[in-house]
Protein backbone atom coordinates (compact mmCIF):
# COMPACT_ATOMS: atom_id res chain seq x y z
CA UNK A 1 0.00 0.00 0.00
CA UNK A 2 1.36 3.45 -0.81
CA UNK A 3 0.26 5.12 2.19
CA UNK A 4 0.98 9.00 0.87
CA UNK A 5 -1.39 8.14 -1.87
CA UNK A 6 -3.91 6.89 0.44
CA UNK A 7 -3.97 10.25 2.46
CA UNK A 8 -3.64 12.40 -0.79
CA UNK A 9 -6.69 10.52 -1.78
CA UNK A 10 -8.65 10.81 1.40
CA UNK A 11 -8.37 14.47 1.29
CA UNK A 12 -8.94 14.93 -2.19
CA UNK A 13 -12.26 12.92 -1.49
CA UNK A 14 -13.09 15.24 1.34
CA UNK A 15 -12.79 18.40 -0.84
CA UNK A 16 -14.52 17.30 -3.67
CA UNK A 17 -17.60 16.23 -1.42
CA UNK A 18 -17.58 19.30 1.10
CA UNK A 19 -16.53 22.19 -1.67
CA UNK A 20 -19.64 22.04 -3.63
CA UNK A 21 -21.83 22.58 -0.17
CA UNK A 22 -24.01 25.26 0.62
CA UNK A 23 -23.23 27.29 3.84
CA UNK A 24 -26.90 26.42 4.80
CA UNK A 25 -26.27 22.94 4.70
CA UNK A 26 -22.63 22.73 6.05
CA UNK A 27 -23.75 24.18 9.14
CA UNK A 28 -26.87 22.44 9.65
CA UNK A 29 -26.02 21.28 13.50
CA UNK A 30 -26.24 17.12 14.26
CA UNK A 31 -25.10 14.86 17.20
CA UNK A 32 -22.44 15.89 19.93
CA UNK A 33 -18.89 14.12 18.27
CA UNK A 34 -16.90 11.81 19.46
CA UNK A 35 -13.95 15.11 20.01
CA UNK A 36 -16.98 16.36 22.46
CA UNK A 37 -18.03 19.38 20.12
CA UNK A 38 -21.07 19.33 18.45
CA UNK A 39 -20.62 17.72 14.60
CA UNK A 40 -21.81 19.71 11.33
CA UNK A 41 -23.56 18.12 8.44
CA UNK A 42 -19.68 19.30 6.93
CA UNK A 43 -18.00 17.13 9.61
CA UNK A 44 -20.01 14.47 8.96
CA UNK A 45 -19.77 14.74 4.95
CA UNK A 46 -16.25 15.02 5.64
CA UNK A 47 -16.11 12.15 7.50
CA UNK A 48 -17.37 9.81 5.51
CA UNK A 49 -15.71 10.95 2.25
CA UNK A 50 -12.61 9.43 3.74
CA UNK A 51 -13.50 6.34 5.28
CA UNK A 52 -15.03 5.37 1.95
CA UNK A 53 -11.71 6.43 0.44
CA UNK A 54 -9.83 4.07 3.16
CA UNK A 55 -12.22 1.32 3.21
CA UNK A 56 -12.32 1.45 -0.43
CA UNK A 57 -8.17 0.51 -0.61
CA UNK A 58 -9.39 -2.76 1.48
CA UNK A 59 -6.60 -2.47 3.97
CA UNK A 60 -7.16 -2.92 7.56
CA UNK A 61 -5.95 -0.29 10.34
CA UNK A 62 -7.45 1.37 13.23
CA UNK A 63 -8.32 5.15 12.39
CA UNK A 64 -8.57 7.84 15.11
CA UNK A 65 -11.71 10.28 14.03
CA UNK A 66 -12.48 13.68 15.23
CA UNK A 67 -16.54 12.61 14.90
CA UNK A 68 -16.57 8.78 14.90
CA UNK A 69 -13.79 8.52 17.47
CA UNK A 70 -11.92 4.93 17.43
CA UNK A 71 -12.50 2.38 14.41
CA UNK A 72 -11.51 -0.25 13.78
CA UNK A 73 -11.65 -1.38 9.72
CA UNK A 74 -11.07 -5.00 8.87
CA UNK A 75 -11.29 -7.70 10.46
CA UNK A 76 -9.12 -8.15 13.19
CA UNK A 77 -7.53 -4.78 15.58
CA UNK A 78 -3.89 -5.03 15.92
CA UNK A 79 -1.33 -2.30 16.08
CA UNK A 80 0.93 -4.27 12.75
CA UNK A 81 -1.96 -2.83 10.96
CA UNK A 82 -1.46 0.55 12.10
CA UNK A 83 -3.35 4.05 12.45
CA UNK A 84 -4.85 6.89 10.35
CA UNK A 85 -5.48 9.96 12.42
CA UNK A 86 -7.98 11.89 10.77
CA UNK A 87 -9.57 15.72 11.35
CA UNK A 88 -11.86 15.76 7.83
CA UNK A 89 -12.57 19.08 8.87
CA UNK A 90 -10.37 21.39 10.64
CA UNK A 91 -11.88 24.65 11.34
CA UNK A 92 -15.10 23.83 10.64
CA UNK A 93 -16.57 27.51 12.29
CA UNK A 94 -15.05 29.05 9.34
CA UNK A 95 -16.07 26.89 6.93
CA UNK A 96 -19.55 27.41 7.85
CA UNK A 97 -19.27 31.27 8.27
CA UNK A 98 -17.94 31.32 4.53
CA UNK A 99 -13.93 32.17 5.69
CA UNK A 100 -12.00 30.20 3.17
CA UNK A 101 -9.76 29.13 6.15
CA UNK A 102 -10.12 25.47 6.69
CA UNK A 103 -8.64 21.71 6.03
CA UNK A 104 -8.16 18.01 6.08
CA UNK A 105 -5.80 16.93 7.97
CA UNK A 106 -4.45 13.23 8.43
CA UNK A 107 -1.96 11.07 8.75
CA UNK A 108 -0.93 7.75 9.46
CA UNK A 109 1.09 6.08 12.53
CA UNK A 110 2.82 2.92 13.14
CA UNK A 111 2.07 2.94 16.99
CA UNK A 112 -0.38 4.58 19.28
CA UNK A 113 1.55 7.72 19.69
CA UNK A 114 1.83 10.93 18.02
CA UNK A 115 5.82 10.17 17.59
CA UNK A 116 5.00 7.22 15.51
CA UNK A 117 3.34 9.28 12.80
CA UNK A 118 5.72 8.19 9.67
CA UNK A 119 3.16 10.01 6.82
CA UNK A 120 1.38 13.05 7.06
CA UNK A 121 -1.11 15.47 4.61
CA UNK A 122 -2.90 18.61 5.39
CA UNK A 123 -5.16 20.26 2.38
CA UNK A 124 -6.06 23.65 2.11
CA UNK A 125 -9.63 22.93 1.28
CA UNK A 126 -10.50 25.98 0.10
CA UNK A 127 -7.26 26.62 -2.42
CA UNK A 128 -6.77 22.61 -3.16
CA UNK A 129 -3.20 23.25 -2.12
CA UNK A 130 -1.65 19.83 -0.31
CA UNK A 131 1.05 20.26 2.46
CA UNK A 132 2.60 16.23 3.07
CA UNK A 133 5.50 14.73 4.83
CA UNK A 134 7.50 11.42 5.07
CA UNK A 135 9.08 10.65 8.21
CA UNK A 136 13.22 11.43 7.11
CA UNK A 137 12.24 12.50 4.05
CA UNK A 138 11.23 16.72 3.96
CA UNK A 139 8.14 18.21 3.85
CA UNK A 140 6.40 19.53 0.49
CA UNK A 141 3.83 21.89 -0.56
CA UNK A 142 2.19 20.62 -4.20
CA UNK A 143 5.36 18.52 -4.78
CA UNK A 144 8.02 21.52 -3.94
CA UNK A 145 10.00 21.32 -0.74
CA UNK A 146 9.25 23.66 1.75
CA UNK A 147 10.87 24.81 5.50
CA UNK A 148 10.82 26.81 8.11
CA UNK A 149 11.80 30.26 8.14
CA UNK A 150 15.28 31.40 9.41
CA UNK A 151 14.64 33.84 11.99
CA UNK A 152 16.46 36.74 12.79
CA UNK A 153 16.87 39.22 15.55
CA UNK A 154 14.70 41.81 14.30
CA UNK A 155 11.68 40.94 16.94
CA UNK A 156 10.07 43.53 16.08
CA UNK A 157 9.22 41.55 12.77
CA UNK A 158 8.39 38.51 14.08
CA UNK A 159 4.92 36.66 13.25
CA UNK A 160 3.43 34.52 15.66
CA UNK A 161 -0.01 32.29 15.41
CA UNK A 162 -1.52 31.85 18.13
CA UNK A 163 -4.80 30.10 19.07
CA UNK A 164 -6.44 32.16 21.97
CA UNK A 165 -10.36 30.57 21.85
CA UNK A 166 -11.96 29.87 25.20
CA UNK A 167 -8.37 30.08 26.90
CA UNK A 168 -8.36 30.43 30.79
CA UNK A 169 -7.78 33.39 32.36
CA UNK A 170 -5.00 31.70 34.07
CA UNK A 171 -3.28 30.56 30.75
CA UNK A 172 -4.06 33.98 29.35
CA UNK A 173 -1.65 35.69 31.91
CA UNK A 174 1.04 33.46 31.42
CA UNK A 175 1.15 34.24 27.76
CA UNK A 176 0.46 38.56 28.67
CA UNK A 177 4.17 38.73 28.53
CA UNK A 178 4.72 37.48 25.09
CA UNK A 179 1.35 38.91 23.62
CA UNK A 180 2.59 42.48 24.81
CA UNK A 181 6.39 41.61 23.28
CA UNK A 182 4.93 40.52 19.74
CA UNK A 183 3.93 43.38 17.22
CA UNK A 184 2.34 40.43 14.83
CA UNK A 185 -0.11 37.92 16.29
CA UNK A 186 -2.61 35.73 13.93
CA UNK A 187 -5.31 33.62 14.63
CA UNK A 188 -6.77 32.13 11.53
CA UNK A 189 -8.76 29.23 12.75
CA UNK A 190 -7.38 26.31 11.43
CA UNK A 191 -4.58 24.56 13.83
CA UNK A 192 -3.38 21.94 10.61
CA UNK A 193 -3.56 24.91 8.18
CA UNK A 194 -1.77 27.39 10.68
CA UNK A 195 0.92 24.93 11.36
CA UNK A 196 1.47 24.44 7.98
CA UNK A 197 1.86 28.23 7.24
CA UNK A 198 4.60 27.81 10.09
CA UNK A 199 6.41 24.79 7.85
CA UNK A 200 6.37 26.90 4.80
CA UNK A 201 7.88 29.90 6.54
CA UNK A 202 5.23 32.51 6.14
CA UNK A 203 4.79 32.28 10.64
CA UNK A 204 7.64 32.09 12.52
CA UNK A 205 6.14 30.15 15.31
CA UNK A 206 2.79 28.59 16.75
CA UNK A 207 1.62 28.18 19.83
CA UNK A 208 -1.44 26.67 21.88
CA UNK A 209 -1.41 27.07 25.33
CA UNK A 210 -5.11 26.40 26.34
CA UNK A 211 -4.53 22.42 27.54
CA UNK A 212 -7.60 21.56 24.58
CA UNK A 213 -6.27 20.42 21.28
CA UNK A 214 -6.69 16.73 20.47
CA UNK A 215 -3.91 15.03 18.56
CA UNK A 216 -6.40 14.45 15.73
CA UNK A 217 -5.93 18.21 15.04
CA UNK A 218 -2.30 18.28 14.51
CA UNK A 219 -0.69 14.74 14.21
CA UNK A 220 -0.31 15.62 10.64
CA UNK A 221 0.96 19.41 11.07
CA UNK A 222 3.59 18.22 13.67
CA UNK A 223 5.26 15.87 11.21
CA UNK A 224 5.26 18.54 8.25
CA UNK A 225 7.22 21.15 10.59
CA UNK A 226 9.85 18.93 11.79
CA UNK A 227 10.01 17.70 8.58
CA UNK A 228 10.69 21.46 7.21
CA UNK A 229 13.26 22.19 9.94
CA UNK A 230 10.74 23.42 12.86
CA UNK A 231 9.96 22.00 15.93
CA UNK A 232 7.34 20.91 18.32
CA UNK A 233 7.46 21.20 21.89
CA UNK A 234 5.59 20.64 25.00
CA UNK A 235 4.50 23.05 27.62
CA UNK A 236 8.31 21.93 29.51
CA UNK A 237 9.84 21.79 25.93
CA UNK A 238 10.10 18.51 25.51
CA UNK A 239 9.36 16.81 22.08
CA UNK A 240 5.84 16.89 21.50
CA UNK A 241 4.32 13.33 21.93
CA UNK A 242 0.86 11.96 22.91
CA UNK A 243 -1.00 8.94 22.77
CA UNK A 244 -3.51 8.64 19.99
CA UNK A 245 -6.63 8.99 22.02
CA UNK A 246 -9.53 11.98 21.88
CA UNK A 247 -8.87 11.65 25.87
CA UNK A 248 -5.40 12.95 25.62
CA UNK A 249 -5.96 17.40 25.72
CA UNK A 250 -2.56 18.89 24.81
CA UNK A 251 -0.34 22.38 24.75
CA UNK A 252 2.17 23.02 22.41
CA UNK A 253 4.77 25.32 20.70
CA UNK A 254 5.53 25.01 17.45
CA UNK A 255 9.08 27.12 16.13
CA UNK A 256 10.98 27.78 13.29
CA UNK A 257 13.89 27.13 15.01
CA UNK A 258 15.69 26.70 18.38
CA UNK A 259 16.56 31.20 18.37
CA UNK A 260 12.44 31.78 18.54
CA UNK A 261 11.86 28.78 20.97
CA UNK A 262 14.48 30.76 23.39
CA UNK A 263 12.06 34.05 22.74
CA UNK A 264 8.80 32.29 23.30
CA UNK A 265 10.12 30.54 26.69
CA UNK A 266 11.60 33.69 27.79
CA UNK A 267 8.57 35.53 27.67
CA UNK A 268 5.83 32.91 29.13
CA UNK A 269 5.64 33.42 33.04
CA UNK A 270 5.91 30.86 34.96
Amino acid sequence: MDRMMLLHDICMNVREKVIRMSREEAGISLTRGAGGDITKMIDKVGEDAALEIIKGYGIECTVLSEEAGMLYIGDEHTDEHGYIVLDAIDGTTNAVRGIPFYSCSVAYSTSNRLNGVTHAAVMDIASGEVYHAIKGNGAYLNGSRIRTATVGRDRAGYIIGMNLSGISIDRLGRMSKLLAMTNHIRQLGSNALEMCLLARGLLDAYIDARGKIRVTDIAAACLIIREAGGMVVDEHRNALDAPLSLDARLSFVASADEHMLDYIFDNIKD
